[in-house]
C-alpha cells in the first residue's frame, strides 16, 4: 500500500485544483450544535490581538485520510468528512455574509475556496457529497442559493450547520464573541465588523491537518476499520455498512448498495417517531443472531456473515431493508398498516406499546412480524402474543415501573426461537412458552394495586399521564361492552370531585370518568348531585356502570375515591389486563 502523509492547512487543501468527494460508503453528515460549537471555539481561541492588529495561528484539527494517487485530481474522503464539510459550510456562510454587507471583493475571494476552476476554466465545487450532492450544492455552496427545504436527516443537519454559522457571523454576535475572547470593548462599526470577518476567514484557512493519501481504493475500507480500532468515533453500523459497500461495489447500471441502504434509512425516518439506525440494527441483530452488547456486534457480524460472498451480502442487505420496514410499523404504528377488521387489535397493541415507551420487546416483535409474513404463525396466535406483551407491560412497566433488567435478553431468546420454528405448531408452542413466562413475571396484585393510584393521575396542571388514562378508559369500555366493534375516539377526562377542591386525591384514577368534551364542559365545577343529569346523557359504558353502582349518590368524598380506585385496580388486574394463551 502506497501511503503519503504531509501537513497541510485548509488553505493548501482548498486552494489547489483537487476535488474532495464524500463517497457513498461514508456516514451521513451528522454534526450538531455541540460539534459545531467546538469547531467555532477552536477558531476563536487561536485569534490574537497585538499592537492594534489581529493575528491568526496554525491549529491542528486532526488527520484527513483520502483515497487517490499522489497526483490525482480527485480524492475520496475516508476520514475527516465531517470536519471538511463543516468548514466548507462555514466558508459558504462567510461568502453570503460578505455579500450582504456589500464586501463583494471579499465575497469573491472567499468563494474561491468553495468553488474552483480547472485549466479550461470549468467550474467545480471543491467538496462533492455523493450522498446529498444536489442539496448542499444548490442550497449552501452555490453563490446564488436556492431556497430548498431539507427532506432527509442529513439535509436538515447540513442546513442547521449553515444557519448556525450564519448566526455566529452576524455583526453584533461576532463582535461580542471576539471581544469577549480578547477582552476588548464592544465598539460596533462596519470597519470593525469586516476586520473580524476577515480574521475569522484567515483563521479558518490556517487550520492544519495531516493530509494522508492512499492510492489503493480497496485499502480504504481497511483503513476505515483501523481508524475505528484506534478509538475514532465510528459506529458499529458504519463498519458494517463499510463491509456491505465493499462487497457490493458495482455502481452500474445502478448503485444497488447505496439505493437499498437509502431505502432502509427512509423506512426508519419517514414517520413521526424516527428511529436511530444503531438502535434498529442492534434490535435486529439480537432478534436474529445472538444477544450481545452493542460493542460486540461487529465481531459477531464478521463471524455470522460471509463478508466476501456477494450473494450472501446482498441477501443480508435485502433482509435489513425488509426488517427496517417492519421496525417502522413497530416503532411508529399507523392505522393504514392494518386495514382489515381482524387486524385492528394488532394495531391497538402496537400503539399501546409505543405509548408505554417500551423498547425491550422490539426484537421479538420483529421476529413475530417476519414469522407472520412467512405464514408460520396464525392470525389468532399473532394477535394473542401482541396482546399478552401489551398487557404485561401495562402492569409491569407503566403501572409498577418494575426493573426491566433481563427483559431484552428474554425477548431476544424467544425471537430467535420464533425465527427457527419450521411451522405453525412449533411457532405456537414458542408463543405458549412466552405467555407462560410473561404471566410468571407479572407483578403481584398487591404491588399493582399499591401503584395504581400513584401512577394514574390527571389535572389541568398535571397532564403527564393523560394519554395513559385515556388508554385505560378505552380498555375499560371494551371490557364493559364485551366487543371490539365500536372504536372509542373522543375521551375527555371528568373529575367527579371537582379539581377546584384542591385535594390531591381528586386527581387520582378513582375520581376520574370518561366523558365527551361537551358533557365535561357542562359539568364544570358542579357537585355530584348537579352532574348526575349530564352523566345520564353519556354513551360511555363506564359512566353507565358508575351510575348503576352508585344509584343514590349525591356527594363524592375521599373514601369514595379510595374505594373506587381499589375496585378499578382489582378489575384491571383480574379481568382486563390478563395474560393468557389464545
Amino acid at each position: 500500500m502506497e501511503l503519503h502523509a504531509v501537513p497541510k492547512t485548509i488553505k493548501d487543501i482548498f486552494a489547489s485544483d483537487k476535488i474532495y468527494i464524500v463517497p457513498r460508503f461514508q456516514r451521513e453528515y451528522s454534526w450538531t450544535a455541540d460539534e459545531l460549537n467546538e469547531l467555532w471555539k477552536d477558531i476563536l481561541i487561536n485569534i490574537g490581538h497585538k499592537d492594534g492588529g489581529y493575528t491568526v495561528n496554525e491549529y491542528f484539527i486532526g488527520s484527513l485520510v483520502l483515497i487517490g494517487g499522489h497526483t490525482s485530481s480527485q480524492y475520496e474522503i475516508v476520514d475527516g468528512q465531517q470536519r471538511l464539510t463543516s468548514i466548507t459550510i462555514l466558508l459558504s456562510a462567510l461568502v453570503e455574509t460578505y455579500s450582504e454587507i456589500g464586501a463583494e471583493k471579499s465575497a469573491k475571494g472567499c468563494y474561491t475556496f468553495v468553488e474552483g476552476t480547472d485549466s479550461d476554466f470549468n467550474e467545480f465545487f471543491r467538496l462533492e457529497n455523493e450522498r446529498s450532492s444536489d442539496f448542499i450544492k444548490r442550497a449552501i455552496q452555490h453563490k446564488e442559493k436556492a431556497p430548498l427545504t431539507p427532506s432527509t436527516t442529513e439535509e436538515k443537519n447540513l442546513m442547521s450547520a449553515y444557519d448556525f454559522f450564519r448566526k455566529k457571523l452576524r455583526d453584533t454576535n461576532l463582535i461580542k464573541e471576539i471581544n469577549d475572547f480578547l477582552k476588548l470593548s464592544n465598539e460596533i462599526s462596519k470597519d470593525i465588523y469586516i476586520t473580524y470577518l476577515n480574521t475569522i476567514r484567515e483563521q479558518v484557512l490556517q487550520l492544519k491537518t495531516i493530509y494522508i493519501t492512499v492510492s489503493d481504493k480497496d485499502e480504504a475500507y481497511n483503513i476505515f476499520e483501523t481508524l475505528n480500532a484506534k478509538g475514532l468515533d465510528l459506529s458499529i453500523v458504519d463498519l458494517i455498512k463499510n463491509q456491505i459497500f465493499k462487497v457490493l461495489k458495482d455502481q452500474h447500471p445502478t448503485d444497488y448498495a447505496k439505493n437499498e441502504w437509502k431505502k432502509m434509512q427512509l423506512n426508519l425516518n419517514e414517520r413521526q417517531h424516527q428511529t436511530d439506525l444503531n438502535t434498529f440494527f442492534r434490535h435486529y441483530w439480537v432478534s436474529k443472531y445472538e444477544h450481545i452488547t452493542e460493542s460486540k456486534i461487529y465481531k459477531s457480524f464478521t463471524t455470522n456473515i460471509a463478508r466476501e460472498n456477494k450473494k450472501v451480502m446482498k441477501l443480508f442487505l435485502d433482509n435489513l431493508v425488509e426488517e427496517s420496514f417492519h421496525y417502522k410499523i413497530i416503532a411508529s404504528p399507523q392505522p393504514e398498516d392494518w386495514t382489515q377488521q381482524e387486524e385492528k387489535e394488532i394495531y391497538k397493541s402496537l400503539l399501546a406499546l409505543s405509548l408505554f415507551r417500551v423498547v425491550s420487546p422490539r426484537p421479538l416483535l420483529l421476529a413475530l412480524l417476519m414469522s407472520r409474513k412467512k405464514k408460520k404463525i396464525s392470525q389468532n396466535f399473532f394477535r394473542g402474543s401482541l396482546k399478552a406483551i401489551e398487557h404485561f407491560h401495562f402492569t409491569f412497566s407503566t403501572i409498577c415501573s418494575s426493573n426491566a433488567s433481563g427483559l431484552e435478553r428474554m425477548y431476544s431468546s424467544f425471537a430467535r426461537k420464533i425465527r427457527k420454528a419450521n411451522n405453525k405448531n412449533e411457532s405456537h408452542a414458542v408463543i405458549r412458552d412466552l405467555i407462560t413466562t410473561l404471566s410468571q413475571k407479572k407483578p403481584s396484585l398487591d404491588k399493582f394495586t399499591t401503584s395504581f393510584d400513584k401512577k394514574l393521575k390527571y389535572s389541568d396542571r398535571y397532564t403527564k399521564d393523560k394519554k395513559i388514562i385515556q388508554y385505560f378508559f378505552k380498555k375499560l369500555e371494551s371490557h364493559y361492552l364485551q366487543t371490539n366493534e365500536l372504536e372509542v375516539l373522543n375521551i375527555s377526562i371528568e373529575h367527579i370531585l371537582p379539581q377546584a377542591s384542591q385535594q390531591d386525591i381528586a386527581f387520582t384514577i378513582g375520581n376520574l370518568l370518561p366523558l365527551s368534551q361537551d358533557l365535561n364542559v357542562k359539568c364544570g365545577e358542579k357537585v355530584l348531585a348537579e352532574k348526575i343529569p349530564y352523566y345520564e346523557e353519556s354513551q360511555f359504558e363506564t359512566v353507565k356502570k358508575f351510575l348503576e353502582e352508585h344509584p343514590s349518590k349525591t356527594s363524592w368524598d375521599h373514601d369514595d375515591i379510595v374505594r373506587r380506585t381499589n375496585d378499578l385496580a382489582i378489575l384491571a388486574y383480574n379481568e382486563i389486563f390478563t395474560i393468557s394463551s389464545p
